[in-house]
């Protein structure tokens, strides 16, 4: 893990607009104090970066209501190393024009395989981070949020990761969070 908490926000895109969703995420949550944040797409991950991140965002453009090809290869190809997923904070984006929330709900089901702990979770009522489009200013501001509840997330995370890895104790007691 990294020594600030960090959240890497991976993404496959052709037209860009998954990608300026991902950017906003990635600002919201890199904005939060000591954490970091960082984009990548998909195709250039390693098993390490999964590994040294406290925080994970999954976005793809809408194919047939599903995934990017390149995405699910990702996971296929992580298979093995899913124990680096497990635990940590993980939400799912999505842009298209029409599809998005299947779309969501099939990455998040891969994800749930993998052990993550979902920040949001879509329902019926909610598809999670879904855009039509381009990205708008209202679009824009709830990735950001999106990614500050993320990285917040992450923060926890590692430090509950130091704890049980190193002993570490916040006020002379270990934290139970």
């Amino acid at each position: 893990m990294a020594d600030k908490p960090f959240t890497l926000v991976i993404f496959t895109s052709m037209s860009g607009h998954t990608e300026a969703l991902a950017r906003a995420i990635a600002e919201g949550a890199g904005s939060l104090r000591n954490t970091t944040a960082e984009v990548k797409r998909a195709r250039d991950v390693t098993p390490d970066d999964i590994g040294r991140a406290s925080a994970l965002a999954f976005g793809s453009p809408t194919y047939f209501s599903y995934m990017s090809g390149e995405l699910k290869m990702l996971f296929d190809e992580f298979l093995p190393y899913k124990e680096r997923f497990q635990g940590k904070p993980v939400i799912a984006f999505a842009t298209g024009e029409g599809g998005q929330s299947k779309c969501i709900e099939s990455i998040e089901g891969i994800l749930e395989s993998f052990g993550v702990d979902m920040v949001h979770r879509s329902d019926i009522l909610t598809a999670g981070l879904a855009v039509q489009g381009m990205l708008d200013q209202k679009a824009k501001n709830e990735a950001v949020n999106a990614g500050k509840k993320l990285a917040d997330a992450g923060v926890c995370f590692a430090c509950r990761k130091a704890t049980e890895e190193q002993g570490v104790t916040i006020g002379g007691e270990k934290p139970t969070m």
